[in-house]
């Protein structure tokens, strides 16, 4: 959903001070992918009833397709308002997740639980965007 001018459009920001590089946002993108496949083939591997399982993997899509949504809205769209305010529900939604895995005694939940950790900061890094852009965003 970015689209191919992520590197072009990083170049367009102005960055806050400490923000990872382009090449470290790749990592950080795929340790994403990598947990949730670990994550998803957990829940399949072991399903604790059907109601849990149900539950579980709704949010696991809700939160790769919100994933997906705020990489188009933030490369595509190039709204950083808007990109901020979906890290929102897209926090609560990866919290919730996090509280139904620990519920269900997932093996994975220590691990999943660095994600919303890692939200938090990037929540913090999406605000100081859209407020070092600020004046370039209202321009439009």
């Amino acid at each position: 959903m970015s689209g191919t001018g992520i590197k072009s459009r990083f170049a367009q920001l102005r960055l806050p001070k400490g923000a990872p590089p382009l090449w470290a946002w790749a990592i950080i993108g795929g340790a994403y992918y990598v947990l949730f496949f670990f994550l998803l083939r957990s829940i399949l591997a072991r399903p604790s009833t059907p109601f849990w399982t149900s539950v579980t993997l709704t949010l696991t899509a809700a939160l790769l397709i919100a994933n997906a949504s705020w990489n188009w809205v933030f490369f595509r769209k190039k709204d950083l308002w808007l990109s901020f305010v979906c890290f929102v529900p897209y926090l609560l939604l990866a919290l919730t997740l996090a509280g139904v895995l620990r519920r269900i005694r997932n093996p994975l939940s220590d691990w999943y639980a660095l994600y919303p950790a890692y939200l938090s900061y990037a929540t913090w890094w999406g605000y100081r965007i859209w407020r070092l852009n600020w004046a370039e965003t209202t321009k439009r």
